[in-house]
């Protein structure tokens, strides 16, 4: 299956190791029932029968082996592979009900409830899904559960919710899925749901770096649960690396300490009823270092706001050759950056804004946020009613406004970050005054900050050092291949050192730091710079 039908329906491959675990940690006894609700390529359940025939089950394993798969071609690999039949449905297992009929090809068949479900539902996206379809996965999970659930999530919170209805009193789940369920607003409903009614015996996340999904960024987690009283249970918080094998995990869940930290595993346990759904959970797979003497959160001095969400940045964004090929009035115009690699630096300057320019890329923004009852001429008007043709006017964003071909306003902001990094996080001294779009955060320090005229330099060194970066690591999420995601409200709790404590010759040397650490990136050669940078830091009397 090609890599881009895989993303549009969430369909990816459980790693073999992982099968292995899944059913090792949940099947406990040679007579226990399993489902799988997402078959797939059939790794899981071909585990549970590996696992059933080790726990001594022997001929009629099949009966204990129950399967659903809305795709045929799944079903009928499984049929001719494991050599299933009877128990293995085509069907939408979110319009499945628990010992009520379904019909697959003219047949009736029941879905009992099991003492085990192992699954690796779709990942699909609410982007991906249709807004009816949204509405009537929501409206079944909301009446099964109890909960209100966001019309953000993924499908995979409406898997885990709707397959719980399946599990008897002491049966075991569990489910690989995304982690970003554990800090993301549409998780909430989520959590909660596990904490009321699970014991939730583990939560799993791969270490940052590790793609459990090759080519694919997602960070991946596999939450076990148990369907007991919570009364006194800790969970435990595990973060590994992908080199052990299932009986090394399932050694390690078994371990009764409460903290195990090793360069390939760290538990943390912490007690069922202190978790709060409503707050991110990704901090129990780490310590989070406490605010050093001398440093405040960055909203203390600065405000941080996403960059300009255009809702069809191929229409909004034009490179010189197209506006002089359209003719377009230069006064609706605003240079842009659009994206993090067209400022590879620790500065964008006016030269780098021109030899953009020069290559030919996107960077001007049409912008009708000057327009003052002023006329728009017959070519920019044209160049409207060719987006309106192309379908711009109907995007999920420029459908909202109240004139869609109006972008946001933004005053350019003295620092730009990129808000998506996986090596190289930075903070860039925007030089050239303009303005950015989503994929950079822009930084508004306040007036308190520019003491001096050493102040934003300063406060720039102190951005890029290795302290800030540690911090960043604390109140972002990771994904796969180690993609860190820092949200505005997140970056603005993010630990600065507050230069007001300083002296003023300590502000000119880490501003003489930052202007070399400019200049040194430009020559590939920062490192060496970074570490004189975290080195002043360190020594600091604050």
């Amino acid at each position: 299956m090609a890599l881009e039908v895989k993303r549009k329906f969430g369909k990816f491959k459980t790693p073999a190791q992982i099968a292995q675990f899944m059913a090792k940690w949940s099947i406990r006894d040679r007579h226990d029932v399993v489902l799988d609700p997402c078959t797939g390529s059939g790794i899981l359940l071909y585990e549970a029968i590996r696992r059933l025939e080790d726990l001594g089950a022997s001929g009629g394993i099949s009966k204990n082996i129950y399967g659903v798969d809305i795709d045929p071609f799944a079903i009928e690999n499984l049929a001719n592979t494991l050599k299933l039949h009877g128990n293995i449905f085509r069907a939408d297992f979110l319009k499945v009900k628990p010992a009520k009929s379904i019909f697959v090809s003219e047949s009736e068949a029941k879905l009992p409830l099991v003492d085990v479900i192992i699954c690796n539902p779709p990942y699909t996206r609410h982007q991906q899904i249709s807004r009816y379809r949204k509405e009537e996965i929501a409206h079944i999970i909301e009446s099964e559960a109890g909960v209100k659930i966001s019309r953000l999530s993924s499908i995979y919170v409406h898997f885990l919710i709707h397959a719980a209805q399946f599990l008897k009193k002491d049966g075991r789940m569990a489910f690989l899925t995304p982690s970003n369920f554990l800090d993301v607003n549409y998780g909430v409903a989520l959590k909660r749901f596990l904490v009321d009614n699970f014991r939730i015996a583990s939560v799993i996340v791969f270490s940052e770096g590790e793609l459990l999904f090759p080519r694919v960024s997602t960070t991946a987690c596999i939450t076990l649960l148990e369907r007991r009283s919570n009364k006194d249970h800790v969970v435990k918080f595990l973060r590994t690396d992908l080199q052990f094998n299932s009986d090394e995990l399932l050694e390690l869940l078994g371990n009764g300490s409460l903290l195990i930290s090793t360069d390939k595993a760290s538990i943390k346990n912490v007690p069922q009823l202190s978790l709060d759904p409503a707050k991110k959970w990704n901090h129990y797979f780490g310590n989070h270092p406490r605010r050093a003497k001398g440093f405040v959160p960055l909203g203390k001095f600065a405000n941080v706001q996403r960059g300009i969400a255009t809702g069809a940045n191929k229409f909004f964004t034009l490179s010189d050759d197209m506006v002089e090929k359209l003719k377009l009035e230069r006064r609706f115009l605003r240079p842009v950056l659009r994206k993090t690699r067209d400022a590879p630096f620790y500065d964008f300057t006016n030269e780098d804004l021109l030899k953009l320019q020069m290559a030919g890329k996107r960077m001007w923004l049409l912008s009708f946020d000057r327009l003052e009852g002023e006329p728009v001429d017959s070519n920019t008007l044209r160049y409207v009613e060719m987006g309106e043709r192309d379908g711009f006017h109907r995007r999920h964003l420029t459908r909202k406004r109240k004139v869609w071909y109006t972008c946001e306003r933004r005053m350019p902001a003295p620092i730009l970050f990129t808000y998506m990094s996986r090596r190289n996080p930075r903070f860039i001294f925007n030089k050239a005054g303009i303005v950015a779009l989503n994929t950079f955060h822009m930084v508004y320090p306040s007036e308190e900050l520019i003491i001096d005229r050493f102040g934003l330099e300063a406060f720039l060194a102190c951005l890029n050092s290795s302290r800030v970066y540690n911090s960043l690591r604390t109140v972002g999420r990771f994904y796969g291949g180690g993609l860190l995601k820092v949200e505005p409200k997140e970056l603005e709790q993010v630990s600065v050192l507050d230069l007001r404590r300083l002296k003023e010759r300590d502000r000119e040397i880490l501003a003489n730091l930052f202007r070399r650490l400019c200049s040194s990136s430009r020559k590939c050669k920062p490192s060496e710079v970074r570490k004189e940078l975290d080195s002043f830091i360190s020594r600091l009397n604050l």
